[in-house]
């Protein structure tokens, strides 16, 4: 959402990509004094769509808190999640959200990134399942590489790659992440 302060593609990021890889269509323009707006980002309209939306959802007792308090219409950003309301944005609503927000291969490469997360939480998991999940990731990876700029990826994008494996050696999740101590 371009997030002032928050996101990771700055002019620092897009001079590297002169160097690191192959996209033309994100240089700095000398004739507007600009650099072009990614693929990725939304515009002003499509920003008031999403916070609206979000706003309007509501969510059984139990599932999630309330989200909709977490967007500032104004800012048209999202602010003060907690980890549980961030899962559950990944793993349900990602690829809900920008489905008519995003072109096609980007909606593509983040809803896989979204089901990934969904299917790996499942209360029961088959270790072939797990293991098509520790195969499928990398793919997914290179997808975002593809449309994200070198320095959205860090250290944790990378854990994504052990994460089924570490399901396949400990078990399902919920017996071991951190939720109910947190609230």
């Amino acid at each position: 959402m371009s997030v002032s302060g928050k996101t990771k593609d700055n002019a620092k990021s897009r001079e590297d990509l002169k160097e690191i890889c192959n996209h033309p269509e994100l240089h700095y323009d000398p004739i507007s004094k600009k650099y072009p707006k990614a693929r990725y980002a939304l515009d002003k309209r499509r920003k008031q769509a999403l916070c609206k939306w979000i706003k309007e959802l509501n969510f059984p007792d139990g599932y999630a808190s309330n989200i909709g308090r977490c967007v500032d219409s104004k800012k048209l950003n999202m602010f003060g999640m907690k980890s549980h309301d961030c899962h559950v944005f990944m793993q349900r609503l990602l690829s809900i959200a920008f489905r008519d927000l995003l072109e096609d291969d980007i909606w593509i490469a983040i809803s896989e990134l979204s089901i990934f997360f969904r299917d790996l939480i499942a209360r029961n998991l088959n270790v072939e399942n797990l293991r098509l999940l520790h195969e499928n990731i990398p793919k997914i990876l290179c997808k975002l590489k593809k449309i994200f700029p070198p320095s959205f990826f860090d250290s944790m994008e990378h854990l994504l790659i052990h994460l089924a494996y570490e399901a396949i050696l400990a078990g399902p999740v919920q017996f071991r992440w951190m939720y109910p101590f947190e609230r």
